[in-house]
């Protein structure tokens, strides 16, 4: 087994796997090294981006005039907008090449259920999927910004890391 995958949280060990078993990749340890490596440049992706757009990384996300980036154990995107009179507008990405969930799903009227917090799955009552692996990283946008700012920034956000992983992940799958 390679280095970077043995050094992975146990978690994501196994959503690679799952994700190996669903995306036509060769069942052996290089597939697995190969997500691995993937896994961790999409790990450093949202970091910078994180830093990026002035983000503060957070273990949970309890103030809902606050929006939050989240990336989840299996590698996907899940951003999600401050409260608006009981909505939110929310953004799932999954980048890998999954296909036991959508590529991108978005709702304007978002509502989560439960607490939103790392290594826990973020649970939508409505939303563009009705929930997420567990949450690896999450950051949180500054609650001075105006809701349509909050929103724009993930956007914005969510845009750049979406293309950045889709590269990460075009150059690993072009290796097998």
């Amino acid at each position: 087994m390679g280095k970077i995958f043995t050094n992975l949280d146990t978690a994501i060990q196994n959503h690679l796997r799952m994700i190996r078993e669903s995306s036509g990749l060769p069942d052996d340890d290089d597939s697995l090294e190969l997500l691995a490596r993937g896994w961790r440049e999409k790990e450093s992706a949202f970091i910078e981006q994180v830093g990026t757009m002035g983000m503060e990384a957070a273990d949970e996300a309890t103030d809902l005039r606050r929006g939050f980036l989240a990336l989840t154990q299996s590698g996907s995107l899940v951003a999600v907008g401050p409260d608006n009179n009981g909505a939110r507008r929310a953004v799932y990405v999954s980048i890998d090449r999954r296909r036991d969930v959508p590529a991108r799903a978005e709702s304007e009227d978002a509502r989560i259920s439960g607490e939103v917090a790392k290594g826990k799955e973020i649970i939508f009552d409505k939303g563009p999927v009705k929930q997420s692996s567990a949450v690896y990283l999450l950051a949180l946008l500054p609650s001075a910004l105006a809701l349509t700012d909050q929103n724009e920034k993930l956007d914005e956000a969510t845009l750049a890391l979406t293309k950045e992983f889709q590269a990460v992940d075009e150059t690993r799958f072009d290796e097998v």
